[in-house]
């Protein structure tokens, strides 16, 4: 083995690195800036432990964020000391090393005597599909019909975030004020009982079960605690409160050798229960501490760190968080901010950058947005360009599941025979329907020999939703855009959503809203489109057509959220706009200091996008874009306006780009700021369009993909107003103007 000695650590390591690695006993915070090499640091720290203080591997207990770090983690330090034996036994998430105290710990009779628990060493892992088959068991027999997929996924929620909270279910009924929360913190209590009946524990009761040996076996606590001479925790700013509680059990008899790491300008999974307080005030925690803040940025130019910091430092952080994160590397390219007349052309302008830099660069091209209902149109451009490209972190937008619904809506009206799509929506929305009703239908089916609709008339409970499907018609010369809309509101789908499921509506409803977005493209492009057509093309979309996604040369396309700890050598990051980064959610019923903090995570997710870029970094922001079912007037993102302008070259559209006149929605501030537009440019809301005197025949509108071409023909009002354009190919197409892309000139 390697010997891994103080000369070693000063060859190998920054100033500030080495200063990380040498101190090895007592508390210490590393504030580890965005590529400033953490993990080189600690790495070269628990090598120098083991061969130069000769500390056995198996008394260091590393946690890490994920199971694929501390794989890399492992391998690194192995290659370090030249010894691929090494054997790091305590490495890992919070998790793993929770399963490994729990099953040394139930294996032991005196142990278990004293837990008064029917769990053994041999205890199951559930998974998500285990617990909520679990909870079906319990949450069904009272609830009945209510008990359908979306109520049991936020009862499952709820347990989850009480878990990760530390909170016994005791504890969240004390803290539970409204009833539904009263009836889910008993569903708790009932299903922790099961659980154990069944000598199971979910993935969040590793925590919670690993503490709770330790807290009620004081014994067990100090012999850990005495085994762990050093304790490494990696991204700490992520860490919640059951992990902290489980952290500091392990510390119990006085151990004080710990080693935290982390960021707290990346800290951006509050919404999941990370605590920004815990790394923030481990210098009061563990008093006294010694603090290292690596701030040298390895991975990205110049420019690319400047502009990062300067938007940062609009954090209010604690004195002893600040840092300044720099770059020795060039200044390389300016960041390229682009502004767009919509989210099609942003679309667009994007795929085309991607492409002009070279299909060589497509594995080191990432694309980033906030939400996932922005991918459908950067995945539609990049097809449209023949770029391979995969989505992370994220269910294709045709694939998602109330996507899937409407489609299987539009496909039984299509296709009366198709069971599959009768069964997915029969009892979607809930319609009250039991299991033994669906049973009854495909029984009938089967004696009978038909279809499953064909049989729906030997079941009269179900003779309302063969009306509905029998009211689903398309009149002549209408748009299927108006269809599928109607789809979605005689369904009633959208008030589903909110009911089941309140936490994921909004963003559920923005897909529905980019899906008829997504059928006005469909129309757009084919003048003739019918239902079948559209079908057809989705079909192949998602099937036959799909790009290649196991090429190693692709684009990845994921969220800002999705994009922690990767880095790619260009980054482009989608709909730049006030409103959206950051987001609108917590316009709600907030303090101040509420919103102040979700905007400084807002701020930090940015800050977090930024960083991810080593070379090129390309910014997109829309003056109007399709957005919660309308389309909106967006200003750029005020972090946009943080970045150091020597950064930066802002491609803003020029008047003449600019419509002298164009149909925009709306007028309503976000963040206290109006959307920007050029000072000749005329907005209608929607029910004034059927006010526009006199009418729109006759005027020339302008389309991004076809050019200028002549309305010929306007038929209904208000949001339902659809137009017929005659452009220059000598073609006529018709557009919804709630969805089309069009300037009226």
């Amino acid at each position: 083995m390697r010997s891994i000695t103080p000369d070693i650590l000063q060859q190998e390591l920054n100033p500030f690195q080495y200063e990380a690695a040498i101190a090895v006993d007592g508390p210490m915070l590393i504030l580890a800036g965005a590529g400033s090499g953490k993990t080189r640091t600690i790495a070269y720290k628990i090598a120098h432990l083991i061969s130069y203080h000769d500390v056995e591997a198996r008394r260091i207990a590393a946690v890490t964020f994920t199971n694929k770090a501390a794989k890399e983690m492992k391998e690194r330090i192995a290659k370090i000391l030249e010894y691929p034996q090494i054997r790091l036994d305590w490495m890992g998430t919070f998790h793993s090393l929770s399963v490994r105290i729990l099953r040394i710990c139930l294996a032991n009779p005196a142990v278990i005597d004293v837990l008064k628990w029917k769990y053994t060493k041999n205890f199951s892992i559930y998974d998500d599909d285990d617990q909520k088959k679990l909870l079906k068991l319990i949450v069904v027999p009272i609830e009945g019909d209510m008990a359908n997929a979306a109520r049991i996924k936020k009862i499952s929620n709820a347990i989850s975030s009480w878990k990760n909270r530390g909170l016994s279910p005791e504890e969240a009924l004390a803290q539970s004020f409204f009833a539904d929360q009263k009836e889910i913190a008993n569903y708790y209590e009932e299903y922790q009982e099961r659980l154990m009946d069944a000598n199971a524990m979910d993935f969040d009761d590793l925590l919670l079960r690993a503490a709770e040996v330790l807290e009620k076996v004081p014994d067990i606590a100090a012999q850990f605690s005495e085994h762990f001479r050093y304790i490494f925790v990696d991204e700490y700013q992520d860490t919640n409160d059951a992990q902290y509680i489980l952290l500091k059990l392990l510390l119990s008899n006085g151990n004080r050798n710990i080693t935290v790491v982390g960021d707290d300008d990346q800290s951006i999974y509050g919404w999941r229960g990370a605590n920004l307080n815990i790394i923030r005030s481990f210098h009061r925690d563990f008093a006294p501490v010694q603090i290292v803040k690596l701030e040298e940025n390895y991975r990205s130019t110049a420019n690319i760190v400047k502009a990062a910091g300067s938007v940062i430092a609009n954090n209010k952080r604690p004195k002893e968080m600040e840092k300044r994160v720099f770059s020795s590397q060039e200044n390389g390219s300016l960041i390229h901010i682009k502004q767009l007349m919509d989210d099609y052309s942003e679309a667009n302008a994007l795929a085309n950058k991607i492409l002009l830099l070279g299909e060589q660069n497509y594995c080191q091209t990432a694309v980033f947005y906030r939400n996932n209902a922005q991918s459908r149109l950067i995945e539609a451009a990049l097809n449209k360009f023949r770029i391979p490209n995969i989505i992370i972190g994220g269910t294709r937008f045709w694939d998602r599941m109330e996507v899937k619904d409407i489609l299987a809506y539009m496909r039984l009206l299509v296709n009366k025979q198709d069971n599959a799509a009768l069964l997915r929506v029969v009892n979607v929305p809930p319609r009250g329907l039991g299991k033994k009703t669906v049973e009854t239908l495909q029984q009938n089916a089967e004696d009978n020999g038909t279809s499953l609709w064909d049989a729906l008339r030997t079941v009269p409970k179900l003779e309302p939703f063969a009306k509905l499907m029998n009211g689903f018609v398309q009149e002549p010369g209408e748009s299927i855009v108006f269809l599928t809309k109607k789809i979605i509101e005689d369904t009633k789908y959208s008030e589903y959503l909110e009911k089941d499921d309140p936490a994921t509506a909004a963003d559920r409803k923005a897909n529905l809203d980019e899906m008829l977005r997504g059928v006005e493209d469909f129309c757009e492009d084919n003048p003739d489109a019918t239902i079948e057509t559209f079908l057809q093309d989705i079909s192949l979309l998602t099937s036959a057509d799909r790009k290649n996604e196991n090429s190693v040369n692709f684009v990845t396309l994921m969220t800002l959220h999705s994009a922690k700890g990767l880095e790619f050598d260009s980054v482009h990051i989608a709909g730049c706009d006030e409103g959206i980064l950051p987001s609108r959610a917590f316009e709600g019923d907030y303090t101040a200091e509420e919103k102040r903090e979700k905007l400084e995570e807002e701020r930090r997710l940015f800050y977090v996008g930024l960083t991810r870029a080593k070379k090129n970094l390309f910014l997109y922001t829309c003056k109007t874009r399709f957005w919660h079912g309308e389309q909106k007037g967006f200003a750029p993102t005020s972090f946009i306006e943080e970045m150091d302008t020597s950064t930066t070259y802002f491609e803003r559209l020029s008047k003449a780009q600019s419509s002298p006149f164009t149909i925009s929605i709306n007028k309503q501030p976000v963040y206290g700021r109006s959307p920007q537009r050029p000072s000749n440019e005329v907005s209608y809301e929607y029910d004034e369009y059927s006010q526009v005197e006199p009418g729109l025949v006759g005027k020339f509108a302008q389309h991004n993909k076809y050019g200028k071409g002549k309305i010929v023909g306007q038929h209904g009002s208000g949001e339902n107003t659809q137009v017929e354009i005659l452009f220059a190919d000598g073609v006529k197409r018709k557009f919804v103007l709630k969805f089309a892309n069009l300037r009226f000139v």
